[in-house]
């Protein structure tokens, strides 16, 4: 790995973003490999939730400047086989992982950096991040996501403000207004992180990739055709030994131990 930095502890896969030369901005090796960690820890039976992070000052601070400069030489094929293909793919895989996940930041989350944030299950910020969808700058529009997932966390309105005004959003905001999940303090961020992924960790993988699936769904979907899917996940759910040991453990008013079958 080039760009990022990753370990799997305690069943949590990490991704920290580590280009530190650019604050982290995202070239296609950066997402190729992300990508392909994804890949590897959506298969891994001993990853149970994800965080992604980063090294140094800033998450994400957009695209790298010589990328961009490449774009205005390629074709559109180009652009979408070798480009978005990546950038989409590791935005896609975020948003469609059926284990928990985490974008956890403390400086600037631009553009790419904002959409690969909201591609997470949730959010944990301190003050000092920034979400920054300031794609209208380079006389573009958010493609990885953000333009669905955005209106959805915040609202039509905050979310026409962040796009189309290239308004950004500061830790403590995102907080009030629902982008993110949790405002942290600076010192002790990683392990306050790291305690937050454990308690997802814990969930009942099969109900959780049920659930999370449903909710996305919900978005896409009538109110009978979410009605209709819930109720074939939710049978599958009934004949599963999460099912029989939850509703044993709170008879017997223990903590549960699911096994994810």
């Amino acid at each position: 790995m080039q760009d990022i930095e990753t370990q799997i502890t305690n069943g949590i896969c990490w991704i920290w973003l580590n280009r530190p030369e650019v604050s982290n901005a995202a070239r296609v090796q950066t997402v190729r490999e992300m990508c392909r960690v994804l890949d590897d820890a959506e298969a891994n039976p001993e990853v149970h939730a994800l965080v992604l992070s980063h090294r140094h000052k800033h998450f994400l601070a957009g695209a790298d400047f010589g990328l961009l400069q490449e774009l205005k030489t390629f074709t559109p094929v180009q652009v979408r086989d070798e480009i978005y293909a990546h950038f989409q793919g590791a935005a896609k895989r975020l948003h469609l992982f059926s284990k928990p996940t985490v974008a956890a930041l403390r400086g600037a989350a631009i553009t790419v950096g904002c959409e690969l944030t909201l591609a997470c299950d949730f959010r944990l910020v301190t003050r000092s991040a920034v979400f920054h969808e300031n794609w209208l700058r380079m006389g573009l529009l958010a493609p990885l996501g953000g333009m669905k997932a955005l209106p959805a966390l915040v609202g039509y309105g905050r979310a026409k403000e962040m796009m189309l005004l290239s308004k950004p959003v500061e830790g403590t905001e995102a907080v009030e207004i629902g982008l993110a999940t949790r405002l942290l303090e600076e010192e002790g961020f990683e392990d306050v992180v790291h305690d937050f992924a454990l308690e997802l960790a814990a969930k009942p993988r099969l109900a959780y990739a049920a659930a999370k699936e449903s909710l996305r769904r919900g978005l896409e979907t009538s109110f009978d055709e979410g009605w209709a899917l819930n109720l074939l996940a939710q049978n599958v759910l009934i004949g599963s030994s999460d099912y029989r040991e939850g509703l044993s453990a709170a008879l017997e008013r223990r903590q549960p131990k699911f096994i994810g079958a």
